[in-house]
């Protein structure tokens, strides 16, 4: 099992509420990219934090620049860049209404990831953040996945497969 795997693996373990963005999402929904970190948006609720914060202490985890991860690190709206002893990890903050966690979680498929399963956001999802993120990389995604699927979804109403 790869190191992603692995990540998933103990996230799940841990109880940790969670949908794949980034990298990983565009893999599974038909682009050939090279990652080099686990993307994911978090639960914001409390019990969902404390679970993060138990993770990191067991792993233990680190800042990508080997310092500690001060527990007032991972709190509701803000991001947090991990290097655990499987990989870096990236925990989002989540979004605003209509890209709430709930929103993003209840259109989520379940797919295996290096033979672990975990909810993997929907392509519509994925299409309406990499716009609203509109970096260099985003734009290349979105025309990567406009090469795998065709016309784009302009709405996170549509289905994952329109």
């Amino acid at each position: 099992m790869s190191g992603f795997g692995r990540i998933l693996e103990d996230l799940n373990r841990g109880g940790v509420r969670y949908v794949l963005i980034g990298g990983i999402a565009l893999i599974r929904h038909g682009v050939v990219r090279a990652t080099r970190d686990v993307d994911a948006i978090l639960a914001p609720d409390s019990e969902n934090l404390v679970r993060v914060r138990a993770l990191i202490a067991e792993w233990p985890a680190t800042r990508p620049d080997g310092t500690a991860v001060p527990d007032d690190t991972v709190a509701p709206g803000r991001t947090i860049h991990l290097a655990t002893p499987h990989g870096e990890l990236d925990l989002l903050a989540e979004m605003m209404p209509p890209l709430s966690f709930a929103e993003l979680y209840a259109r989520a498929e379940t797919r295996r990831v290096d033979g672990v399963e975990a909810p993997i956001c929907s392509l519509a999802d994925l299409v309406a953040l990499k716009r609203i993120a509109g970096r260099e990389r985003d734009l290349v995604d979105l025309h990567d996945l406009e090469t795998a699927h065709g016309e784009l979804p302009d709405s996170r109403t549509d289905t994952p497969d329109s």
